[in-house]
């Protein structure tokens, strides 16, 4: 049930709210009636209720007041607002923060029973696309560690250049835009590491901004980094919270600033060249980066030679896993195969890569690690040997068939199909777009649009300006579209209907 608190300072108006309607019928539950904003705030902290009804004028603090500082925590508290006549300004200065249902003084039942049902409505959405935030979030998360875990392992263990590294897997990861802060916890002694990790992951994973988190430790130094979003007062707190739960014995901490991800790599890994064993730290657990540098290179050449001769050495690939013996080597080296031959073979989707590395990375068992590995493998130069000169499974053809799927969607834009369906850095894919189409993202959906509005006019010839506009994204502003109409076409929708129906 969906948790309510009626907040009004007239008695009989919040007991006859929370007696007259059956609540329960609705799946709602009154947890509380408070006569007061403050009432009401202490309330709200306690009880994370998911929904508010609340007066605009209330002595202590207003209901304006109230959404104000609770849109400030990261509660997701829907609220509904009552007021009397006159008080529209107040109501439109609730919009600002959200607040989509209001309620006029003196109101009746079924009016209250409306707009509750409309804001249980909006939060099961919110629901939804929280739900589809976060597992976008967890896919980019496994899928940036392995890229990074990739990167490290290339430039330590193979010593392949920083900057070749960078450019065989900036597909995945933005290395120069993004800014980023790099923490040094000195003198972390190994046998806490593993306890210092856990209070890490909970300390990052309360705090209400969402940032993936990286690390390297070595040599009793633990470096943590992650884009710069977080306040010095955050990073305050985690040494004080350290502090408090008694893991700082002796620790020190420096933050550095860093412009991009490629510049904070190029000045921490030659630093880490020297050390033999390296913790690479993965979603807060640590894993061993060893240097089997002959197994690497030859992987490596296999990888080069796939590409440039279309010819796949897959017995080969499978002599050289099957010699390994760490499983946590296993798990970076297949990471950073399969990354580098999704770049180069189109026939894996990245979604469908990031779970397979989801998978390689739980196995615990070094033979059935192996077997998966060999398998997909398998799979995976079967099916390019079959598509080789089909483009079907290309990242282009992956935007254009999006585009095609989508084409009524007004808001289409590059960044939302690079990021939440190719899981790809959006400056590589408008680039590569560029490059295999000779024409920007915005050029080719414009013309899209106007083809497949083309198209209709052709095929019913009855059918009006306004809904092929919507049929092709336009629908909001049929203005707008007929100018691209004209641009595309060098006619208006009408002058061009006009001259089908002559011919």
């Amino acid at each position: 049930m969906l948790k309510m608190i009626i907040a009004d300072d007239e008695k009989i108006i919040r007991e006859t709210i929370c007696s007259i309607i059956d609540w329960n019928h609705y799946g709602i539950e009154i947890i509380g009636l408070c006569r007061n904003g403050i009432e009401a705030y202490d309330m709200i902290l306690d009880e994370s209720p998911n929904l508010v009804l609340t007066d605009i004028r209330m002595p202590g603090m207003s209901g304006i007041e109230l959404i104000k500082k609770v849109r400030q925590t990261d509660l997701n508290t829907l609220f509904i607002l009552l007021s009397g006549y006159g008080e529209f300004e107040y109501a439109k200065e609730a919009m600002k923060y959200g607040v989509k249902n209001y309620l006029l003084k003196p109101c009746n039942e079924l009016q209250i029973i409306e707009a509750v049902k409309q804001c249980i409505k909006d939060y099961q959405e919110l629901l939804a696309a929280r739900k589809i935030r976060e597992e976008a979030f967890e896919i980019q998360k496994n899928m940036n560690h392995n890229v990074l875990s990739a990167v490290i392992n290339d430039t330590l263990c193979q010593e392949i250049p920083l900057e070749q590294s960078v450019e065989n897997f900036e597909a995945y990861l933005d290395f120069h835009s993004a800014t980023y802060r790099l923490c040094h916890v000195y003198f972390l002694e190994y046998v806490n590491f593993e306890a210092y990790l856990t209070f890490m992951r909970e300390f990052f994973e309360a705090l209400p901004q969402k940032t993936i988190i990286y690390g390297v430790y070595v040599n009793h130094t633990l470096l943590i980094f992650f884009e710069d979003i977080f306040s010095e007062g955050s990073l305050d707190q985690l040494k004080q919270e350290a502090r408090l739960k008694g893991l700082d014995t002796g620790l020190e901490y420096e933050s550095i600033f860093y412009p991009s991800l490629s510049a904070l790599l190029s000045a921490v890994l030659p630093r880490l060249k020297r050390f033999g064993v390296i913790y690479y730290v993965n979603n807060f657990h640590a894993q061993i980066l060893c240097n089997y540098n002959v197994i690497i290179g030859r992987i490596q050449g296999l990888i080069t030679s796939a590409h440039r001769e279309n010819h796949f050495h897959t017995e080969e690939y499978i002599s050289l896993l099957d010699g390994i013996g760490d499983i946590d080597f296993l798990k970076q080296l297949a990471s950073s195969l399969f990354l580098k031959l999704a770049a180069n073979i189109p026939v894996l989707s990245t979604l469908e890569l990031t779970e397979w590395l989801m998978l390689f990375n739980s196995e615990t068992n070094l033979v059935d690690l192996k077997n998966q590995v060999i398998d997909r493998l398998r799979a995976v130069f079967s099916a390019a040997a079959a598509q080789s000169s089909s483009p079907e499974n290309s990242l282009v053809e992956q935007v254009r068939l999006y585009i095609e799927q989508h084409i009524g969607d007004s808001n289409i834009t590059l960044k939302y199909i690079a990021q939440n369906c190719l899981f790809m850095n959006v400056d590589y894919v408008s680039k590569r777009f560029f490059r295999e189409t000779g024409e920007k993202f915005s050029s080719y959906l414009t013309r899209r649009r106007i083809d497949i509005a083309k198209q209709l006019f052709c095929l019913n010839p009855g059918i009006s300006i306004q809904s092929v506009a919507e049929r092709v994204g336009c629908g909001n502003n049929p203005q707008y579209f007929s100018q691209l109409f004209k641009k595309q076409t060098g006619m208006t929708p009408s002058a061009f209907i006009a001259q089908k129906k002559k011919a």
